[in-house]
């Protein structure tokens, strides 16, 4: 959650920001603080789906030791599934919009942004929308076999690599069910940035490993080393290779366009190497969560309320890019008011944590 607040920051502070589309947008650095400044956000996304995947196993677990029907749990998650998509549409989306029309920089992102579409974009589909929308298409299969799960991972992330078209296919139009699940871009005025497909292979798998988890937690945490460096490893493999699982080769031989993937939608590469890199961290987390003091207990709030921070971190960068960066500013200034940010966020996100720990286990103020 820290980190995602920096690509945040930047687009609504700073008016800059990079893009990986399929076609079009691709940006090209040529220094290392905007790179990095990126591709550590890059973690984010897929950490989120992720471990989504896992928490959604590991509820299914504790509530069916509860007693809870499949039937309940089902309506449970896909309730909760909606109620994301909703909370985009009303609450996250006018902030973006603010932060937007507050700009007085002519492009944020660039002319080549836009993949051709039917006109401007009037309505976006975030990160929520395919958080909510994995959830609710995770819901149906609540007690489906582990090998299902493979199956439908394998298949997701399989469909993606195989289905989305090469940077040549720039102006071949695409309806909107192809965009919602397989092709990012523009269709009837609506922008979908996270097309359900390939976004809910990534949620799968993290219910695979939250089973695992359930099943037998030590062998599991165990093998997270192992598996962190095999996902890099294939990851590292296919990029210098090329051709499968990129979407779009390096443009030259520099480290920087070789680490530049392609996240919209995620290329297979990408996805190896930021689950990879997120395992890692976690089972280095896993290691030191005794060590890690009071560093650890203060990041451990922003993930006890996720939602309440992402909203609100939202929120106070739209207002503070509005009232005073309108022509925007340097990554020295975005830094620090990145950093000076993260006390106030605190605060409101402890306060909601603590909040919602009194209610049921059923109540929606929870999933905030």
């Amino acid at each position: 959650m820290v980190v995602m607040a920096i690509d945040h920051v930047s687009f609504m502070v700073g008016r800059f920001h990079a893009g990986e589309m399929w076609a079009g947008m691709w940006t090209r650095y040529t220094s290392t603080l905007p790179f990095l400044t990126r591709f550590v956000t890059h973690l984010c996304a897929p950490g989120f789906f992720f471990l989504m995947g896992v928490g959604i196993s590991l509820l299914v677990d504790a509530r069916s030791r509860e007693g809870w029907s499949a039937a309940r749990i089902s309506r449970f998650l896909s309730t909760r599934g909606m109620l994301l998509v909703l909370v985009s549409f009303f609450v996250e989306l006018p902030a973006w919009i603010i932060g937007l029309l507050s700009s007085r920089v002519e492009s944020v992102v660039g002319p080549d942004a836009v993949i051709p579409g039917d006109g401007p974009p009037r309505f976006v589909f975030t990160v929520l929308v395919g958080l909510g929308l994995a959830m609710v298409l995770s819901a149906l299969f609540v007690r489906a076999r582990t090998v299902v799960w493979a199956g439908l991972a394998l298949t997701a992330l399989t469909a993606s690599v195989v289905m989305t078209p090469g940077p040549e296919g720039l102006l071949n139009p695409h309806g909107f069910l192809t965009r919602l699940l397989l092709i990012p871009g523009l269709t009837h005025h609506i922008w979908i940035q996270y097309p359900v497909v390939p976004w809910f292979g990534i949620t799968a798998l993290g219910v695979l490993f939250g089973r695992w988890i359930s099943h037998d937690r030590a062998k599991a945490v165990a093998s997270l080393p192992w598996m962190g460096i095999g996902a890099l490893a294939v990851a590292l493999a296919l990029r210098a290779y090329g051709g499968f699982g990129n979407i779009r080769a390096p443009r030259d031989g520099s480290w920087i366009e070789f680490l530049n993937f392609i996240k919209y939608p995620p290329a297979l590469v990408f996805t190896l190497f930021t689950l990879g890199v997120n395992i890692l961290i976690l089972a280095w987390m896993d290691r030191m969560q005794d060590r890690l003091g009071r560093i650890g207990q203060w990041l451990q709030v922003f993930g006890q309320a996720p939602m309440a921070f992402y909203l609100a971190h939202l929120w106070l960068y739209a207002v503070i890019g509005a009232a005073a960066f309108r022509d925007g500013t340097g990554y020295l200034t975005v830094y620090l008011v990145w950093i000076a940010s993260l006390w106030p966020l605190y605060v409101v996100t402890r306060r909601y944590r603590d909040f919602k720990q009194t209610k049921a286990a059923e109540s929606y103020w929870r999933m905030f």
